[in-house]
């Protein structure tokens, strides 16, 4: 993430881009963090509180597609060419079926997010996590089934 650029910006500027605000998590319009996002509200103007291309109306997308999602922040320093961070997030996304969901999500994010003007991504990868083992069975035997 290029936080000297984000944190450059004015804070009804981040809070548009994420469609949250930043101080209590809440989407914009909501009070708390874990509060449904309400894509359907509006302000005193009639407009959508939650911009068309916030990252959070765009990450929600349909609803279709849900994911389990977990993500930690990072620092590493500087970068001696910039000057700049060397900070971002790893990001880890939890699915049934990556094709219906991750890539749908990622495809509406890489077209259309706010963000993107602020981040960079850097690598991704996939990994199939077989189920638990039953008494008697073998790793992976569920995929064999």
């Amino acid at each position: 993430m290029h936080l000297e650029a984000w944190d450059r910006d004015f804070l009804a500027d981040q809070e548009a881009t994420i469609g949250r605000h930043k101080v209590s998590g809440a989407s914009l319009g909501g009070q708390h963090e874990f509060d449904p996002v309400n894509l359907a509200a509006q302000g005193s103007d009639g407009q959508p509180l939650i911009g068309p291309n916030a990252h959070v109306r765009l990450a929600i997308g349909d609803g279709a597609s849900k994911i389990l999602r977990r993500d930690y922040s990072f620092t590493d320093g500087m970068d001696a060419g910039t000057g700049e961070l060397v900070a971002g997030l790893f990001f880890m996304a939890y699915q049934r079926d990556p094709r219906t969901q991750f890539v749908p999500l990622q495809a509406r994010l890489a077209s259309q997010d706010a963000l993107n003007e602020y981040i960079t991504y850097t690598g991704s990868a996939i990994f199939a996590c077989p189920p638990g083992i039953q008494s008697g069975g073998f790793l992976g035997e569920a995929l064999f089934v």
